[in-house]
């Protein structure tokens, strides 16, 4: 697959700037599955997503204080294909936020799921462009 884009340079660096330390958390973040034939790029624990969040009261990662896993991944299947993928593996969680963006030959789809009234939450984006998709998932636990 090509060099990382702009979005995984965005994501590296925003969680590079953001990383918290694990403040005792008794749950661990619930688990992300490896999405079929994706080139990981990096997983791990720690970090925040670099997405801003709407609505009245939105998920925001920073207050999950690093009980984190994420998954940073590229594909050559649309960023359409990635979502719906998700959307299964989350299925039973709430949607709490959807939103595409289709503009200068990119497709950007953003997810935010929850469960357990909000004390978990996965946020995804999938960014696809020139026939890679590159692709970053976390969940939380608070």
């Amino acid at each position: 697959m090509r060099h990382r884009t702009w979005l995984l340079a965005l994501v590296t660096i925003v969680a590079a700037a953001f990383l918290v330390l694990a403040v005792g958390c008794e749950e661990e973040a619930p688990g992300i599955e490896k999405y079929p034939d994706a080139e990981d790029v990096k997983t791990g624990s720690r970090g925040t997503f670099p997405i801003a969040l709407l609505g009245e009261e939105p998920l925001e990662p920073h207050k999950f204080k690093g009980n984190m896993r994420y998954r940073a991944f590229e594909t050559s299947d649309s960023a359409d294909s990635v979502l719906d993928f998700y959307n299964d593996k989350f299925e039973g969680w709430t949607t709490e936020l959807t939103f595409d963006v289709d503009e200068a030959g990119m497709k950007i789809r953003v997810a935010v799921w929850s469960k357990d009234q909000r004390k978990s939450a996965a946020w995804l984006a999938a960014t696809e462009s020139q026939g890679t998709t590159e692709v970053i998932v976390m969940t939380g636990t608070r």
